[in-house]
This record gives C-alpha cells, structure tokens and sequence, in this order.
C-alpha cells in the first residue's frame, strides 16, 4: 500500500478542510442574522414553504453532475436564489441545511469515510455560502414589490446569481486546494470550463422565476424547478456517455496487460497520478480526460510484441491504433510522444503521461524515493516540470496509488 504518512497528510487535509468550513459558517450565519431580519423570524417560519424549497435541493442534490475525471458536483444555484427571492432567510438555509444532513447521512450510511466526510463538509460550504449571499436578498426580492414587475428587475437578479455561482466555484476551489489539488485560480478554471453552461441555466431559470412569481406564485418555481431537472438530467446523461467511453477503455487498458502479468495495475496508476499532475498543471477539464485515456492506453502497442524492443516502437504503433477512432484520435499525439525528451512540438499530456509511467515502472524497481531521484537527473524541459509536480503530489499522497 502507499507510504503510512499518506493518511496522516490526508487528515491534515481534511483538518484544514473542516477549519475552512467552520470559518465560511460563521460567516454565513452571521450575514445571514445581520441582514435576513435576525432570530425573530424564526417565531414566524414557513415550515411548508420551507418543505418545498427543500424538496427542489434535495432532487437537485440527486442530480449532482459527474464529470468524466471523477469529481461529482452537486449543483443548487437555482433553488437557493428563488428560496431567498422569496422565503426569509433562516428559511432559505433551514431548507438547505436538512436537506444536506439528510443526503450527508445518507452517504455516511452506505460508505462511511473520506468521500462521506467530503460531502458533509461541501454541505456546510453550500449553505454557508448561501448564507453569505442572504445579504443581497433586497435585490432578489425586487419583484415582490412590484405589482407588476418589468424587466429590469432582471438585471439585479441576474448579477447576485453570477456572485453566487463565482462564491459557489471559489470555494470549492479553496476546498480542493487545502486537500492537496491545483492553486485556487486553476481550480475555479476546472470547474468553471465544464460547469459554466449549468451555472448560467440556474440563474436564467431563478431569474425567470422571479421575474413572474408575482403573477404565477409557487407554480412559476415548480415548472422552473422541472425545467431545470430536465436540462440537468439532459447533460448528466451526456457525461454519463463519456464515462461509459472511459469505462470501455479501462476494459481496453487492463486486456492490454494480460499477456504481462508484471504490468497488473500499470496502466490505471499512471492514469491516476496523470490526471492528478494535470490538474496543477492547470489542464482544462476537456485535455485531463484526454490524459487519462492517453494514460490508460499508452501501452496499447505493446500487446503481442516483446518488451525489449524499442520503446518508440510500441508508441508509435499504438497511436496509429487509436488514430482510426474519430473519439480517439485527439490523444494519438499524447501516446506516440510519451517517450519523448521534450522534443519541440511534443503535447504536454503526452510529457505529463510520459514520467508518470516511467515513475511507475521505477518506483516498482527501486521506490518511490530512487524513483523521484532519477526522474529528477534524468528529465529536462517541460518533463522536469512534471517531475516537480509529480514530486509534490507523491510526497503529500494526493494520489492514491495502491501498490500491489
């Protein structure tokens, strides 16, 4: 298994996760009393308006979205925007909150630990921040008191659901950053890259239905609620097609290795530290699915030929297999360069799959410590910067690389 100081850097991670959360709490909570009206408004709670808000983020929380690299994002922009829009704050998080100790307990349930912990912690983050936005309720409560609200009350609303999805994204950016991922600035370009269509579909929907709730009452949300689902399921089944595409191709990598009982597991490591090195390295979500299928295959060209030909050889020959496949062929260049020495022209995820898999292949020789050591004298380039972040990533046990 991986070195025993692994978890104890995991649980400084998780430590530091948690101190985050409590902070972004307390600040959520104290908005929250400071600007929605104070405790007073629990004497006067709306417990079944308050239900139906929770039944929107609890179906929106089913529909978390499932990015092709692994991450799972759960997306409620739309609920807490209308929820503040039209219920009191303490409403709005007490909507919020149940639903989420409620799914929190739920995973703890089915698998308790680290993915468990995680989602309990992103629970806290999410009503925390909507707590923060609580402060802008005037603006999203602009309708209400129009009798016949005009378009423009669109705009204001508009620009507090952009403020949430930017705070929704950041924070789970510096989430991702105190576990041991990309800086901040990278993180917020991952998730923004995939995600910006969803985010920009919950505040147009939570827009509209502002905008007409004044003549169409709850009806307005549950027909904007159901659209949303739709969208979102829509685009979940899209995502759920390129998985199924990385699927086949885990089944592809691993026929690959039965002719060579030695390289058992070889393929599916260098994919996970892959991706984890390309995420520092500020990939986009589109180049690290493209590294991880890079990864999982770039020893395509090895099956039935001997290991001691030449290692371009078997590059080249398994790029030229992945070329005839239109899904494929964009990580061609990655396999048939992955043995390169920063040659001019040579991709960065081929660079980036390249000393993973030569890391493996030593570290299974010699040890994670002689590994890194000789990547280090021997890599120069852009290779020598995969080393350094590869290094990093090794040392703190951000990737779980099970030995066998």
């Amino acid at each position: 298994m991986i070195a025993a100081r692994v978890p104890r850097h995991r649980e400084r991670g998780v430590l530091a996760q948690s101190v985050f959360v409590l902070v972004l709490a307390v600040i959520g909570g104290w908005v929250a009393l400071a600007f929605g009206g104070g405790l007073s408004q629990l004497r006067s709670f709306d417990y079944l308006s308050a239900g139906a808000f929770a039944a929107a983020f609890f179906v929106l929380r089913l529909l978390a979205l499932k990015l092709p690299q692994g991450d799972e994002v759960p997306i409620s922009v739309m609920a807490g925007l209308c929820a503040l829009g039209v219920l009191h704050a303490t409403e709005a998080l007490g909507a919020a909150a149940v639903v989420g100790l409620l799914d929190s307990a739920v995973r703890f349930a089915q698998a308790p630990g680290g993915r468990a912990v995680r989602r309990a912690l992103d629970t806290v983050r999410g009503v925390a921040v909507l707590g923060v936005v609580s402060a802008s309720q005037p603006l999203l409560q602009l309708p209400l008191t129009f009798d016949q609200p005009g378009d423009e009350v669109l705009i204001p609303i508009v620009l507090v659901g952009l403020g949430y999805a930017l705070l929704d994204v950041v924070t789970v950016a510096i989430q991702e950053r105190l576990a041991g991922g990309a800086n901040v600035l990278q993180g917020v370009q991952l998730l923004v890259r995939p995600l910006g269509s969803v985010y920009l579909v919950h505040i147009a929907m939570a827009a509209v239905v502002l905008r007409v709730y004044p003549a169409l009452g709850p009806w307005a949300f549950g027909i904007a609620v159901l659209m949303t689902l739709i969208l979102q399921n829509s685009f979940n089944l899209y995502l759920r097609i390129r998985r199924a595409y990385g699927d086949t191709i885990e089944a592809l990598a691993h026929a690959a290795e039965l002719d060579r009982p030695q390289d058992a597991g070889h393929a599916q490591r260098v994919a996970d530290l892959a991706i984890a090195v390309g995420r520092r390295m500020a990939l986009s979500s589109h180049e690290l699915e493209h590294v991880r299928y890079a990864a999982l295959l770039h020893d395509l060209g090895r099956i039935g030929h001997s290991d001691d030909e030449d290692e371009a050889a078997h590059a080249a020959r398994g790029a030229e297999i992945v070329e005839g496949i239109p899904f494929l062929e964009p990580i061609s260049p990655l396999i048939a360069h992955h043995h390169s020495l920063d040659a001019p022209g040579t991709p960065l995820g081929a660079a980036i799959v390249g000393v993973c898999s030569r890391y493996d292949r030593l570290r299974m020789q010699h040890g994670v410590t002689a590994a890194l050591e000789t990547l280090k004298a021997g890599e120069v380039g852009r290779r020598a910067g995969v080393v350094r972040e590869l290094e990093r990533i090794v040392t703190a046990g951000v990737a779980e690389v099970t030995m066998p």
